[in-house]
């Protein structure tokens, strides 16, 4: 199972969401926990520059939680890591 690190922005973020979208985030998230590859590697361009080439992401109710997996020799990649980036709403990058 991965343990799972977040970044700043994306619990500032998630507190301003509604209870219910984040208990949905919460759940997506233990599934990355226990399937840390699960997400889809398909990001969009403009979430690609402000998150990071390798990110990941995960939808949970109208948004995306975006996510990256420490590469081969990268610090965390032994570890099994997840670092939580950011989370987004789908309708404002589509």
């Amino acid at each position: 199972m991965a343990r799972l690190q977040f970044a700043q922005p994306f619990l500032e973020d998630l507190s301003l969401l509604d209870e219910a979208v984040e208990l949905e985030v919460w759940r997506k998230l233990e599934l990355v926990e226990r399937v840390p590859g699960v997400g889809s590697s398909l990001v969009e361009p403009m979430l690609r520059t402000a998150f990071g080439d390798s990110c990941l992401k995960i939808a949970a109710a109208g948004y995306d939680v975006l996510y990256e997996r420490p590469q081969d020799g990268e610090e965390g990649a032994a570890e099994e890591i997840v670092r939580v980036l950011g989370i987004v709403a789908q309708r404002r990058v589509r």
